[in-house]
């Protein structure tokens, strides 16, 4: 009941920004959005409304402050997956721990506890019995390889080339034979080298990840179905 509640001040509190905004009441607005935060401080939608109002009052600086503190709410709010992560792994849920792990990166791909975490799970696939035998079923899709280069996966779909280098670097350092990690290597350096010869606006950089995401699953679907062979 309290879950339907709190879904319906929600809506409630969008429709009626909605219309507040198409009126152009932006001061009302503003006002109905801050006034949200001060119960709900967490409000990410409330946060979006006080920045849809800055913007369109040209006030771009005020709208980049609220960008940032919800940037922050949600770096706040992720760090729950580490926890979660921890704790999955303390029971030997090793799966769980890297769904956890991937999922803070995901939301905080640039921040120094990324990379902390990064490190960790190659750490924790090297190092860790990862499947039981209860998933000795699923295939090579999920052996440490390809967990491992799936990490970096993540990376490269998200436009970060280099942090996706560094990753592969460090597991091929450990695994010299690791094919698949050397291939997506050389693919993330030679994207690297194009970001770098040639200035590429938003709409390129988008193709770019695109092509270098569909490149990465072909890669990655010819070596599954060589390891099946096997």
């Amino acid at each position: 009941m309290e879950r339907n509640n709190a879904e319906e001040s929600q809506l409630s509190f969008l429709s009626e920004a909605e219309i507040l905004l198409k009126q152009n009441k932006l001061f009302e607005a503003l006002n109905f959005a801050e006034s949200r935060l001060q119960k709900f401080p967490w409000d990410i939608d409330a946060y979006i409304v006080a920045a849809h109002v800055f913007i369109i009052m040209n006030k771009t600086d005020d709208a980049a402050n609220i960008l940032r503190k919800i940037e922050k709410k949600i770096s706040d709010l992720s760090t729950i997956y580490i926890r979660l992560g921890d704790i999955y792994l303390e029971k030997g849920l090793y799966r769980d721990t890297l769904q956890c792990y991937k999922k803070y990166i995901f939301l905080n791909p640039d921040s120094d506890k990324a990379k902390e975490i990064a490190g960790k799970i190659v750490r924790l696939e090297r190092e860790e019995p990862l499947f039981a035998e209860s998933e000795e079923n699923d295939g090579a899709k999920n052996k440490p390889e390809f967990q491992t280069v799936t990490l970096a996966d993540l990376y490269i779909r998200q436009g970060h080339f280099s942090m996706a280098a560094e990753i592969l670097e460090t597991i091929i350092q450990n695994e010299p034979d690791n094919e698949l990690a050397r291939t997506t290597l050389e693919t993330v350096q030679a994207a690297i080298t194009m970001q770098k010869s040639t200035k590429i606006d938003a709409a390129q950089s988008d193709f770019l990840i695109a092509t270098m995401t569909r490149w990465l699953e072909n890669i990655n679907r010819l070596k599954s179905n060589d390891a099946k062979k096997k």
